[in-house]
């Protein structure tokens, strides 16, 4: 009885199930880092190469766009060279419930232009671009009750009784009691006055 009770041989393999624990436990998060480093497009080497693939195609096709803040409700500005990294531009501060109401662009490629709208309660606020929607340049306010076109093209957009002007322009028809539309070449803003005020309609 003693002899049994002073029998050791069996202390060999409680160390061995513990090396072979730690060993299974070891192994399996091998396999989970070995399965995010190998995991189709979505492991660490597929999206590494997606990135470097995105890298070596690099056109720097620069575009902005206007994106709402779901919390707020409000319109921000935001560009990118590739879809995928967006950025903030360098522009005015104003105040937390501006948004932006409308982008137009007049696609030159000698003499490119993008306008931005800023609204406020009744403050409006012009802006232009010149590098693509980087940096932009607050240009005139004005106040207005409601704005119904805001475009870069021809008259054809506006109503019938607002007035013609030839060619493409930057275009904003706007209510201050009483309706003016204001045209542009997008480097000279003007705020019509009754002079010039273009027909009601």
């Amino acid at each position: 009885m003693k002899h049994i009770l002073s029998d050791r041989s069996g202390e060999g393999h409680i160390k061995t199930a513990i090396v072979i624990i730690i060993a299974v436990v070891i192994g399996a998060l091998l396999l989970a880092g070995l399965y995010q480093l190998f995991a189709g497009e979505n492991g660490v080497i597929g999206q590494m190469d997606s990135e470097i693939s995105a890298m070596m195609d690099y056109t720097q096709e620069l575009r902005v766009e206007r994106t709402r803040n779901e919390e707020t409700g409000v319109y921000t500005l935001r560009y990118s060279y590739d879809g995928k990294h967006w950025n903030t531009p360098e522009m005015p501060t104003y105040s937390s419930t501006a948004t932006v109401y409308g982008l137009a662009d007049n696609n030159s490629e000698s003499d490119p232009i993008i306008a931005a709208l800023i609204r406020d309660g009744n403050l409006s606020y012009i802006l232009t671009s010149t590098d693509g929607g980087i940096s932009w340049e607050e240009k005139l306010s004005f106040s207005a009750g409601s704005i119904s076109h805001f475009y870069f093209g021809t008259d054809d957009q506006l109503p019938g009784t607002s007035g013609s002007f030839s060619g493409e322009k930057f275009v904003v028809r706007y209510s201050s009691g009483n309706y003016y539309t204001m045209i542009s070449n997008g480097h000279t803003w003007t705020l019509p006055t009754w002079s010039d005020l273009i027909p009601l309609g």
